[in-house]
């Protein structure tokens, strides 16, 4: 695992994304999660072995939060370099365009949009 000498932190890919998981031996197994600057996202597998990511936590404190929820045994290790790239590779095809998306959706944006419009009316 490469090392970036500047902050000390690991380095997966280019892209600048960290590949964390709960299950070191068999990564498959256990859940999986991607770190962008953004925020951090859950890989999700479908029955078809279909692969979303949906965003999960602002921050490691509050994902690590969210799998002692789950399981208190459980903690974030980052993967290996192979399959990390492997699930880089999934998040970018899933996701092109993550490091230009809003902290809201689309739908909450335009929920906020519709708002305004009401509030400009009552005026």
């Amino acid at each position: 695992m490469a090392i970036n000498r500047e902050n000390n932190t690991p380095e997966v890919n280019e892209a600048g994304l960290r590949i964390y998981g709960t299950n070191p031996v068999e990564p498959e197994e256990g859940r999986i999660f991607v770190w962008t600057q953004s925020g951090w996202f859950e890989r999700i597998e479908g029955t078809s072995g279909n692969v979303a990511f949906t965003p999960v936590a602002d921050s490691e404190e509050e994902l690590r939060e969210l799998i002692a929820r789950d399981d208190p045994a459980l903690d974030l290790i980052m993967l290996g370099r192979e399959f990390g790239q492997i699930v880089a590779e999934e998040f970018n095809e899933q996701s092109p365009d993550y490091r230009d998306t809003p902290v809201y959706s689309e739908e909450e944006d335009v929920d906020e949009d519709e708002d305004q419009e009401f509030h400009q009316h009552d005026l």
